[in-house]
Parts: C-alpha cells; sequence; structure tokens
C-alpha cells in the first residue's frame, strides 16, 4: 500500500511537470540526467517522458503534452534518468520511430571501479527490454531511428578538455562494438571539448553537437546514426570558451545548419557536402 501511493505521488508530480529537476548533479564529466521537469518528448510532440525517483526505484512516465494527463507508467528498480546530452539542457533518449526510449545512470569517476547502468524501453508500452551495464564511465549520446543502434559516449578522462570516445551498442544483442567511432579525416586530438547544444536533422538519421573547445574554436560533430559515422566540422569562429558556450544550432527547411549567437546567424554548414560558409 506504501508503495501504491509513493507511485501515485509521484505521478501526480510528473503530470505536473513543473519541478524536481537534478540536472547535472551526479555527474562531473557529462551534461547529467534529469528528473521530471520537461523530460525528453516524443517525435511527435505529443508524449512527454519523465522520471522521478523513489528511494530504491524509478518511476517513468509518458504524459500527454497537449492535456497532461499520464497515459501509462512503470516502476525500474534503481537510479535511471532521461539523458541529457549538451550543457544548454538538451535531452534524448526516444528514436525517431518513436518506439524505443533509452534511460541511463551515473557512472563512477574517468580511472574509477565502478559500472554506468542504461536501460532500453518499448516506448508504447514503457515495458524494460534490456539493461545494459558498462564497466567505466559512459554518457547516452544518440539513437538509431528505428531504435537498433545506441551510441554512447565513453570517458577516460575528465576535465574541461575531457579526453572520450564515441562507442555503439547493438539494442538487439547487447553487443558493445569494440572500434570506437571517429572523423578519420581529422585529428582526434584536436576534436575533443565540451557538447554546447545538440539538434536532429527532421528524419531523426543525423544528430548534430556543437562541441566547445578552449584553443581552437568550436566544431560541429555531424553522426550519423544509421551508418554509424562521424563527421567532425571546423568553424571559422575565433571566440573564447565562454563565449562558445551561448552558441546555438538550427535546422532549416532545406536542410542547412545555422550556427547562431543571440544576436544573429554566424555561419552555415551545408549538411550534405559538409562545406561550412562564415555569414
Amino acid at each position: 500500500m506504501k508503495l501504491f501511493l509513493t507511485v501515485i505521488t509521484v505521478l501526480a508530480l510528473a503530470s505536473a511537470v513543473t519541478v524536481g529537476a537534478a540536472q547535472g548533479d551526479g555527474s562531473p564529466y557529462t551534461p547529467g540526467l534529469v528528473q521530471g521537469a520537461e523530460g525528453v518528448v516524443s517525435p511527435d510532440h505529443t508524449v512527454r517522458f519523465v522520471t522521478l525517483a523513489t528511494p530504491r526505484s524509478t518511476v517513468v512516465a509518458a504524459i500527454r503534452v497537449r492535456t497532461g494527463k499520464v497515459v501509462r507508467s512503470n516502476v525500474l528498480r534503481g537510479f535511471y534518468g532521461v539523458p541529457i546530452v549538451a550543457w544548454d539542457n538538451s535531452t534524448g533518449g526516444v528514436s525517431a520511430d518513436g518506439k524505443t526510449i533509452v534511460l541511463g545512470s551515473y557512472g563512477p569517476l574517468p580511472g574509477d571501479a565502478g559500472v554506468t547502468r542504461f536501460v532500453v524501453l518499448r516506448a508504447t508500452t514503457l515495458r524494460k527490454l534490456r539493461v545494459l551495464a558498462l564497466r567505466g564511465s559512459w554518457a547516452y549520446d544518440a539513437i538509431s531511428p528505428d531504435g537498433s543502434e545506441m551510441f554512447l559516449i565513453e570517458y577516460l578522462a575528465a576535465g574541461q578538455n575531457p579526453h572520450y570516445r564515441v562507442r555503439s551498442v547493438d539494442l538487439r544483442t547487447g553487443r558493445l562494438d569494440p572500434e570506437a567511432i571517429v572523423d578519420r579525416r581529422e585529428d582526434e586530438v584536436l576534436m575533443r571539448g565540451q557538447p554546447v547544444t545538440r539538434v536532429a536533422s527532421r528524419d531523426g538519421r543525423w544528430a548534430y553537437t556543437l562541441y566547445a573547445r578552449p584553443k581552437h574554436g568550436p566544431f560541429v560533430h555531424a553522426l550519423d546514426t544509421d551508418r554509424g559515422e562521424a563527421y567532425c566540422i571546423d568553424l571559422p569562429i575565433r571566440i573564447r570558451q565562454l563565449e562558445q558556450m551561448a552558441l546555438r544550432l538550427r535546422m532549416r527547411a532545406d536542410g542547412g545548419l545555422e550556427i547562431r549567437s543571440r544576436q544573429a546567424r554566424i555561419a552555415l554548414v551545408d549538411t550534405k557536402t559538409l562545406d561550412v560558409r562564415a555569414s
């Protein structure tokens, strides 16, 4: 009876979707996870997925965006949250076909013992499909449009200019690909930084992340979640890292990717050729 009342109380808070965020509180090397607040919205913008923690479990709920009604829920053992993929609180975890959702846990500091856990749910029922426990420090990055492959960031060292690599997991088998996903055209050491903001292509295939760097200026990491390929796009912008953190991305109707300051567009990426034009 006590658990039942706890779940009802948590879902009532979730339906309000106003307070309860714990953004980035549990990880010094990744933007972290969010509890409550806005969670993550389905690709068709009809349902919002949120998580809220109880002392020993996590309630995940699907809430109708238009009415605020809780349409389905589940209780998961342990702590999980909606992944935050950039420091502007951009969230992710839902596949473009709307059928799969991934939640994450906090892992240990890079170099320390411990595991990072991810739980894969069927979005239409919130039924648990798979739990992954990976040794080390990991964070969710993206998911393929059909929900068959998840992309993770493996953190090897923390700090202002962290050392990390992108890896992929086959969600049908749970197998972690031993090879990192890199842009072989670029110097991997130079292509490291802090994730500032994220946008996706209209079909959900491409995940574009703007990264800030202390010495070499910002760049865009373009991840093809269908083919498992990545491209790093240097930007002709030379501003301090603090100023880079205020930049934002915007997808144009023609598929172009704008890099914007608070006032105006400052660069444009042709997403077909990856050519960059300064404004």
